[in-house]
């Protein structure tokens, strides 16, 4: 019998690359939800709380800029978790909750693990915590990435900000070379979902690379690859805070016996071949 699969944000990031690894899948039959324009293939909603019924939802139509959704405010928060409340109701077998890394904060010394305290300090992880109770306590995943990385990401992050200087010759500028961050490929990300959605589970589930690296160490890997090895790299911050925001991922890797299959190196070399 062919499972329905129901993912909101289909044309997002996470979500084009989930329905791509899914369509290699015959059991599986994909409904693609997205509030973006029409698309052949797509069911189109004005609001997720239109999103059709099927035997397993991947909630991963959430806004991902952080900034911006601080910006929006009480409204977001709001919205957001009327959205959850409704798709709750309409009872899938299952659900998995794209959540964040963000909401253990960034004063760690090690690797969190799904049990340590959260910090809710701004609207961006209120929301997510909040919606993260939610599932939980419908008995649904939550699955809290790091920073993915790939093919189609957001050109508000580091890494983004990195490649669009390529083609400069001026000293390389960032905004912070100090923080240290936790990469996963898209590819990895994406598989460890699929492996969420075939276990018989609920509960926490942290999705990276567990990996601590700084942001210096990104830059220089990129200028590696890239045989920019001598470019200057000037810092805009210059006395920044310490920042940590890295991820234990065994828990992840026991109960679903997945292991990323990609070191960062490997990730950015597939991004500049796909340039």
């Amino acid at each position: 019998m062919t499972i329905k699969i129901v993912i909101t944000g289909a044309t997002g990031f996470i979500g084009s690359a989930l329905c791509k690894k899914l369509e290699e899948k015959k059991e599986y039959s994909i409904i693609r939800v997205t509030r973006s324009q029409e698309k052949n293939g797509f069911y189109r909603v004005t609001s997720y709380q239109q999103t059709p019924f099927g035997d397993i939802l991947v909630h991963l139509g959430e806004d991902s800029d952080r900034v911006r959704v601080n910006k929006m405010g009480e409204s977001y928060r709001q919205k957001t978790g009327e959205i959850m409340d409704s798709l709750i109701k309409k009872r899938y077998k299952k659900i998995i909750y794209s959540s964040s890394s963000v909401v253990y904060g960034n004063k760690g010394i090690e690797p969190y693990v799904e049990n340590m305290p959260t910090y809710a300090d701004d609207i961006y992880s209120i929301t997510k915590l909040e919606n993260e109770e939610r599932v939980l306590n419908s008995g649904g995943i939550v699955v809290r990435f790091s920073n993915v990385i790939g093919k189609g990401m957001s050109k508000n992050n580091i890494l983004s900000d990195i490649f669009k200087q390529l083609p400069e010759k001026n000293p390389l500028l960032i905004r912070n070379i100090e923080p240290i961050r936790d990469f996963v490929c898209i590819d990895d990300a994406v598989d460890s979902v699929v492996k969420l959605m075939q276990k018989e589970i609920s509960g926490i589930f942290n999705i990276g690379s567990g990996v601590a690296t700084s942001i210096n160490q990104l830059t220089k890997t990129v200028l590696n690859i890239v045989k920019q090895e001598d470019r200057e790299v000037n810092s805009i911050v210059k006395d920044s805070k310490y920042s940590y925001n890295v991820l234990n991922i065994e828990k992840t890797k026991k109960t679903i016996d997945w292991q990323p299959k990609f070191t960062l190196s490997q990730s950015i070399k597939k991004m500049v071949n796909s340039l």
